[in-house]
């Protein structure tokens, strides 16, 4: 049963496997690297290097007729673990005998970071040939993505040649400096890990259900002038620690670039609230007031993207 799920997944993928050629329509391979993505099964580790910062974590995803697992486990750092099930995202974090379990509403993992349909992207992005490349033992293509405008940075992603799984993304600053990158270091691909793989793992640690610190909410703040390209994806009300009152977090993308905006009361912020523009690396960081609010914004874009959109935050008039 298990060889023919994974026969079934492959017949509804191009067949690059078929003859290993370099691919020629870059926007089709992209796209399929996306779709391929997020519908093959897998199971490796990879790093992702950032700064003077080196993570390393183990990922395993299955997608079968039951539907969509993903389990990560930070093999650096602090432990802890996500398991996606479906679009429910938990976090287990364990402390002593106990294991504090929370749930998410949003959370993306390496290697499924293309959006799907990537149609969007060629408007945004110009994308060249990088060649072929040896990565964690797979014959691998890649495609660089060069901005069109002042508003994103660029990137470049491979992917196994046969299978069209992302193998490595590499995030560059304005000066086109290697900024970021999460790259396969060992990877098993078409093998459906066990079920039993995706359980928690902390099985001898009692589990505490932490209360939701954050739930889906509509609000009437809108930015009337978006960077091309850029969409609103998530609006959620937080409940942040140190806050006397929920903090409004929108998420705005381009299907690669992401930036957050906090939007909260300024009379919990004191007498002297942060102001302007900081940049570090690719993070930009912009606060400024809208009334009795106050807007930050932040994400791994140019500071005009942040400074462009709290600046054209508004609240719409309610009917």
């Amino acid at each position: 049963m298990r060889l023919w799920l994974v026969w079934v997944a492959f017949i509804s993928l191009p067949t690059y496997a078929a003859n290993l050629e370099t691919p020629s329509n870059l926007n089709n391979w992209l796209s399929h690297v996306a779709t391929a993505t997020q519908q093959l099964n897998y199971d490796g580790t990879y790093i992702y290097q950032h700064g003077d910062s080196v993570e390393i974590s183990h990922i395993a995803h299955r997608k079968d007729n039951s539907g969509d697992l993903t389990k990560l486990d930070a093999l650096s750092g602090p432990p802890h673990t996500f398991v996606r099930v479906n679009d429910a995202v938990y976090c287990y974090i364990p402390d002593g005998n106990q294991v504090k379990v929370e749930q998410h509403q949003h959370h993306k993992f390496f290697p499924a970071m293309l959006p799907v349909p990537t149609t969007p992207l060629a408007a945004l992005y110009t994308l060249k040939s990088l060649g072929r490349a040896h990565i964690a033992d797979h014959d691998s293509f890649g495609i660089s993505l060069t901005p069109h405008d002042e508003y994103r940075y660029g990137y470049a992603v491979w992917a196994d040649i046969g299978t069209g799984l992302l193998l490595k993304l590499v995030k560059f600053d304005a000066r086109q400096d290697v900024a970021g990158q999460f790259t396969f270091t060992q990877v098993d691909i078409g093998q459906a890990p066990e079920r039993k793989q995706f359980q928690s793992g902390f099985a001898g640690k009692k589990p505490v259900t932490m209360p939701s610190r954050e739930a889906q909410i509509k609000t009437h703040w809108r930015i009337n002038k978006l960077p091309d390209g850029f969409y609103l994806v998530m609006e959620t009300q937080r409940d942040l620690p140190g806050k006397l009152q929920n903090v409004i977090h929108q998420v705005y993308t381009d299907g690669l670039a992401t930036v957050s905006l906090f939007i909260e009361p300024l009379a919990q912020l004191g007498s002297n609230p942060p102001r302007g523009l900081s940049s570090h690396g690719m993070m930009s960081l912009y606060a400024r007031p809208i009334g009795s609010f106050q807007v930050t914004a932040l994400g791994e874009v140019p500071a005009v993207t942040v400074m462009m959109m709290a600046d054209n935050l508004s609240q719409e008039a309610t009917k």
